[in-house]
């Protein structure tokens, strides 16, 4: 038998956090909410798994964001209303109640939830869409009541917080319940769907000069090189040379840097997952087929990082496995246009390829942190390496100061060590 089940969606929450993710692929769950409410009431056999008695959206109606693409746009909620009714989901208003523009959304939930859990009808599981930490004592009140509790966190939550689900759907789950078939969505077809007049990033024209020194440069290059060339790093110096051209125009319609590349049609040449080469000058690159995860015995970590680990769910990986995390998240979001699923996919299998075996996890936390304290993986330009690295340090002190750990300078000097950071002005971050 299915659960019955009642899903409470904080919108500004549930969407923000979406949007600091994958800002294409966020507007793709706002726009087919049926789709991902469908496929969370079957299992992973397809059979049922809930049937949704209360399906419930609480929603600042005068809310905005900025425009994930559009520079001094903004992105309204009551937008995305029309998808969410033609989906069976309730709408609730909860306009801005203080100077703050603090709408009250988690205390309606609160209530409603409190008022369903003791009405007539028996609820087998509370959906909770939101990443807020004030919802805890809720998620503590309903496992008290031997409720079952599945929390949809969207973006940075507290391991207390995500410690009280039964189950968690973070917002990788989310994006790929919107995703038919395992494709990939291009971001020119998430906008679609939000009516915009202005002109989409990627359809502006560029002069033939532009195209011409980028040409130019890729042509000498190849014709010049001993050795297989890095395409990240082919990349970097491009858009050095080049300025916010390839940014503009998508890599000058292409859509990608990769696809740019093959248009050159250069002499000979042939492509691998990070390098292109010709195999009558160059050596080949090695290969490697990413092969299935087996069990490690338990790392011994440094107590320090242990303490980090309990309390951030920071993933147990060795220093040099750290650096080629930050390596290939560098190399994914120089070469291509970003979504967060093809991003840590993508990374994981380039570790694969230069011999670490390190799950996909570890990708997702490391891009989970460039979204939450910056740069971003899809910012411009890119994030290197090294800024990759911060961020996580960062993110790790940040959730760990705000669990209410006294981080010492000695504990950021170890965990910046261990996952290949330079400690910087972070360690005078501030809860």
């Amino acid at each position: 038998m299915p659960h019955t089940s009642a899903l409470f969606i904080d919108f500004d929450n549930f969407f923000s956090g979406l949007l600091a993710a994958d800002p294409a692929a966020a507007l793709d769950v706002v726009t087919k909410p049926s789709m991902w409410l469908n496929r969370l009431t079957r299992d992973d056999g397809g059979e049922p798994a809930r049937r949704w008695l209360v399906l419930r959206c609480y929603v600042n109606p005068a809310g905005s964001v900025s425009h994930p693409t559009k520079a001094n746009e903004r992105l309204y909620f009551s937008t995305f209303r029309p998808y969410f009714t033609q989906a069976g989901i309730e709408m609730v208003d909860c306009p801005p109640l203080t100077k703050r523009a603090k709408n009250g959304a988690d205390i309606r939930i609160t209530v409603d939830v409190m008022t369903a859990l003791r009405g007539e009808t028996r609820y087998d599981e509370f959906v909770i869409a939101s990443s807020d930490a004030d919802f805890t004592p809720l998620l503590q009140v309903l496992r008290a009541h031997d409720r079952r509790v599945t929390v949809i966190s969207t973006g940075n939550s507290t391991a207390a917080y995500e410690a009280l689900a039964d189950h968690l759907l973070d917002e990788q789950d989310v994006i790929e319940l919107t995703q038919p078939g395992g494709e990939q969505l291009s971001s020119e077809r998430v906008m679609e769907t939000v009516p915009d007049p202005s002109p989409a990033a990627g359809d502006e024209v560029w002069e033939e000069s532009e195209y011409e020194k980028f040409a130019s440069i890729v042509r000498s290059h190849y014709v010049e090189a001993d050795a297989p060339i890095n395409l990240a790093t082919l990349s970097m110096r491009l858009r050095a040379e080049l300025g916010d051209v390839t940014t503009r125009t998508g890599w000058f319609g292409a859509g990608g840097f990769g696809k740019a590349l093959r248009s050159l049609e250069l002499p000979n040449v042939e492509f691998s997952q990070h390098v292109l080469f010709d195999p009558d000058r160059h050596e080949a690159p090695h290969s490697s087929t990413p092969t299935p995860a087996v069990a490690r015995p338990a790392m011994d970590l440094p107590p320090v990082i242990a303490k980090f680990r309990q309390i951030t769910k920071l993933p147990a990986l060795a220093t040099t496995d750290w650096v080629q995390v930050h390596q290939s998240l560098a190399a994914y979001a120089c070469l291509h246009e970003f979504n967060f699923t093809e991003a840590t996919r993508w990374a994981r299998d380039h570790a694969a390829e230069a011999g670490h075996e390190i799950s996909r996890a570890a990708f997702t936390y490391v891009t989970r942190a460039c979204n939450a304290v910056g740069p971003p993986l899809y910012a411009d330009p890119p994030p290197t390496e090294d800024q990759i690295a911060a961020a996580l340090l960062e993110n790790v002190l940040k959730l760990a100061r705000q669990s209410g750990v006294d981080v010492t300078d000695a504990d950021v000097r170890a965990l910046a060590e261990w996952v290949g950071a330079e400690p910087g002005p972070v360690s005078d971050l501030q809860p």
